[in-house]
């Protein structure tokens, strides 16, 4: 029974690994292309300790941030990536090759290990959702 537990711990492990592996590996890659890439301790100073919450989502919550240039942005701190991290991925190099007027910008990222957060423009006038 304990090796049975061991090895069901040893492969949630490595799987959990495996998807930070993949996420960093492709950041790595299309490092030119992407947005900037903030640490963990950028995010946590630019939304003062994730002090204000504007939403929460199903993929995680929304926080008002202010980067070192004062432009204020919108953070989203994912609650967990997906299984293997591709939606993440996906995020990334889409909306950080996209430059339109109807869409939200995407500032940067991070991806620090467990912690991953997506960082955008932030809309004026709030949510479309309230529009729509």
């Amino acid at each position: 029974m304990p090796f049975l537990l061991g090895l069901v711990i040893y492969k949630l492990r490595r799987r959990h690994l495996s998807m930070f592996h993949l996420i960093e590996e492709f950041l790595q890659s299309h490092n030119n292309l992407m947005p900037i890439r903030y640490s963990y301790t950028d995010i946590k100073n630019m939304t003062k300790g994730f002090q204000e919450k504007l939403g929460q989502g199903g993929y995680g919550s929304v926080y008002m941030g202010k980067l070192r240039s004062g432009n204020t942005v919108a953070v989203k701190v994912l609650s967990k990536p997906s299984t293997n991290g591709q939606d993440f991925i996906n995020e990334v190099a889409t909306l950080g090759r996209i430059h339109h007027i109807n869409v939200i910008q995407l500032v940067g990222y991070c991806a620090d290990r467990s912690k991953c957060a997506l960082v955008y423009d932030i809309m004026p006038n709030g949510s479309l959702e309230k529009y729509i």
